[in-house]
């Protein structure tokens, strides 16, 4: 049996920080205590049944969308339970309007899970009763999203539903399909193009891993994948930041909220990289960026990844297969800049003291393999959908760091409701952040809005693929700021990657191009949410974090262009891909990280000139170019390559050539040694 596995753990069981407990009510009345408790806790209990399908094996038989109601239920009546309407609000009491609001929800959701088979029968004839509930339906997801998500998405939100009137009358692109009020909102409720569909991505998949995240972290299983982070890179040059980046990476891959993953992991690796020699600023930014890029590390990725996959109508590992090459660029990248830090600082690794103990990490690390393993396997090798593999591998996974541990064992069911309760909590804004998706989706479609962005967006592309390719990432970082990836990248796929596929983009990368751009947001001034996470940890401004960390991130500018120019960095399942042109250009996109790392942090075997760092930049750009976009890319590819090599060796042979001539006392050392920053 595994007992307390280190002393060095770094993610506990997650505690509401201070602007969490203003953000939810809590109660001293215990009937409210047990409404709230068990509510939530329902959320992810008739989830399990559900996915399971024990409903079937009971013999009963309904509509999928009679669950997704009851879940709706269950979520906005939560939201109205615990979310104040402001901040003057009381904490401890529900008002009476939110108590109708709560009930509210309850009847809305109830509606489809008593009556959906009617409504299928009917589904465009339009009562009095059902235009009364959708149009409730809809204006209460507004109001949950006020509550939840701030005024900005509110505000997009209640444009796209304006819109929807308003479309046969504006001008020229703008103009639309007039759709009856009526017909509008049983469309943004009701139909599996608009709200529903996202319904059906929350109950499943989005329950699913947000229980299979929380298990992990309630159990100790981001202790144990923080311990082994710190384990391997620990004893490194930068190896406090090193190992941060991947316990970091490997939280995030499981939260999929960079915002929850600073908090969660920031509060110990920011303050030991700063113990280590990073300043605040360099701290917060290494955290920032780890984060937000869990949501691109296969094989669980953002929530975000399985809309690629049901838009597209392919299987989610074609979309987690396909992530793998970008997803190692945008770490190398990173691992090579905190490196070219620490050896800038001179900071060393820790000593062996201050890591887990190997005896430690092997009484512990099995414990953690079959969660993963068992999810790859279910995933990839079975092939059962990701909604039957998370599940099955939440329940290994709650087996065995339940049942191994001595001190979790003891502790079970209390483990155990903590779990519902968290996951639950969590469901509440996961769901509203889908449903405002949802509207917006259901909006351009029945518009046409789609359509005409799409001819608008066509016009771009006179001016060049690359032009529309900016003008897209563009979009996708400012609707992304303040707003959750997986909203932004909802928005901004229906509006642009259809117009990308249309101009002969890969279908695949025209998403993930959207997708990876939806993501940086998160570390892109001005409004960078992970960089505000991190600033009160680090102790730093947040805008002085999220310049650095997009120095710190500049690689995942550029290679979403990289594979939409270069398909065959996006690995396919069927192997059509050429793989001599995906070596070669991995092989140079690689070193070209190399070099651009180098370039931004102004160091190699000592610190660098500006005109060396731009010399860098502009190799390095050189061996970005496709090696598959021009037939003579492989001159420009193996003349910077050899460029890059000769100048590392002459870099290096310049630096021993300063070591020869350096005096032997220290005090005739006339300023040769430069002092460190």
């Amino acid at each position: 049996m595994a007992d307390n596995h280190s002393q060095h753990s770094t993610s506990s069981p997650p505690k509401e920080a201070n602007p969490e407990q203003k953000r939810y009510r809590t109660f001293d009345n215990t009937f409210m205590k047990i409404l709230v408790n068990c509510s939530l806790s329902l959320i992810p209990i008739v989830g399990i049944l559900f996915v399971l399908n024990i409903h079937q094996q009971l013999g009963l038989v309904f509509f999928n969308e009679q669950y997704f109601g009851l879940f709706f239920a269950l979520i906005l009546f939560g939201i109205f339970l615990v979310i104040p309407a402001a901040k003057n609000a009381s904490l401890t009491k529900v008002p009476w309007y939110d108590w109708l609001l709560a009930l509210s929800g309850l009847v809305v959701g109830g509606y489809l899970l008593i009556y959906y088979p009617d409504i299928m029968l009917m589904i465009g004839q339009v009562t009095t009763e059902r235009f009364i509930l959708c149009v409730i339906a809809v204006l209460l997801v507004l109001e949950a999203i006020r509550r939840m998500l701030g005024i900005i998405l509110l505000s997009i939100v209640a444009a796209f539903i304006s819109y929807g009137f308003l479309a046969p009358y504006l001008p020229g692109v703008l103009r639309g399909s007039g759709t009856a009020p009526d017909q509008l909102f049983n469309y943004l409720y009701l139909d599996p193009n608009a709200m529903m569909s996202m319904l059906d991505l929350a109950s499943t998949i989005g329950l699913v891993f947000i229980l299979f995240g929380q298990i992990l972290i309630y159990m100790k299983g981001g202790d144990i994948l923080n311990d082994i982070a710190l384990f391997l890179f620990g004893r490194f040059r930068g190896g406090p930041a090193k190992g941060s980046i991947l316990g970091s990476t490997f939280i995030g891959s499981v939260t999929g909220n960079p915002v929850s993953n600073v908090l969660l992991t920031g509060n110990v690796t920011i303050p030991l990289m700063k113990r280590n020699g990073f300043n605040s600023t360099q701290a917060g930014a290494v955290e920032s960026v780890a984060s937000t890029g869990g949501q691109i590390i296969p094989p669980v990725m953002g929530i975000a990844a399985f809309i690629i996959a049901e838009s597209l109508g392919v299987p989610y590992v074609e979309v987690a297969i396909a992530a793998i090459i970008p997803a190692i660029l945008y770490y190398l990248c990173l691992f090579l800049q905190v490196d070219f830090i620490a050896a800038k600082r001179g900071l060393d690794g820790l000593k062996s003291y201050m890591l887990p103990s190997l005896k430690g990490i092997l009484k512990v690390v099995w414990l953690i393999i079959p969660s993963f393993g068992s999810l790859v396997y279910f995933l990839f090798i079975v092939g059962y959908t990701p909604a039957l593999s998370g599940m099955y591998a939440s329940i290994i996974a709650f087996f065995t760091l339940g049942v191994f541990q001595s001190y979790i064992r003891k502790q079970l069911f209390t483990k155990l409701f903590d779990i519902l309760f968290g996951t639950g909590k969590l469901m509440l804004e996961i769901t509203i952040v889908l449903a405002a998706a949802g509207i917006v989706m259901g909006v351009t479609g029945i518009t046409g809005l789609g359509f005409n962005i799409g001819m608008l967006l066509q016009g771009l592309a006179d001016y060049g693929l690359l032009t529309l390719l900016i003008v897209s990432a563009g979009v996708c970082i400012i609707l992304g700021m303040g707003m959750p990836s997986v909203a932004a990248y909802a928005v901004v796929a229906v509006l642009v990657a259809p117009t990308l596929i249309d101009l002969g983009v890969q279908p695949l990368a025209a998403h993930l191009f959207v997708f990876y751009f939806a993501i940086v947001s998160n570390f892109t001034p001005p409004i960078a949410v992970a960089c505000f996470a991190a600033a009160p940890i680090a102790q730093e401004s947040p805008h002085k974090i999220g310049f650095r960390a997009m120095q710190l991130g500049l690689v995942a500018y550029i290679v979403p262009f990289l594979f939409v120019f270069a398909p065959e960095l996006l690995i396919s399942v069927d192997g059509s891909q050429s793989w001599t042109a995906t070596g070669i250009t991995l092989v140079t996109a690689a070193f070209a990280c190399y070099l651009l790392a180098m370039g931004v942090e102004g160091y190699l075997f000592d610190h660098l000139t500006t005109p060396k760092r731009l010399f860098l930049f502009v190799i390095a750009g050189c061996l970005f170019f496709p090696y598959s976009i021009w037939e003579y890319s492989w001159i420009l590819n193996y003349s910077a390559f050899i460029i890059g090599i000769l100048f590392i060796i002459s870099e290096w042979k310049f630096r021993n050539k300063e070591k020869d001539y350096q005096p032997a006392d220290p005090s005739e050392n006339y300023g040769l040694q430069k002092d460190q920053p």
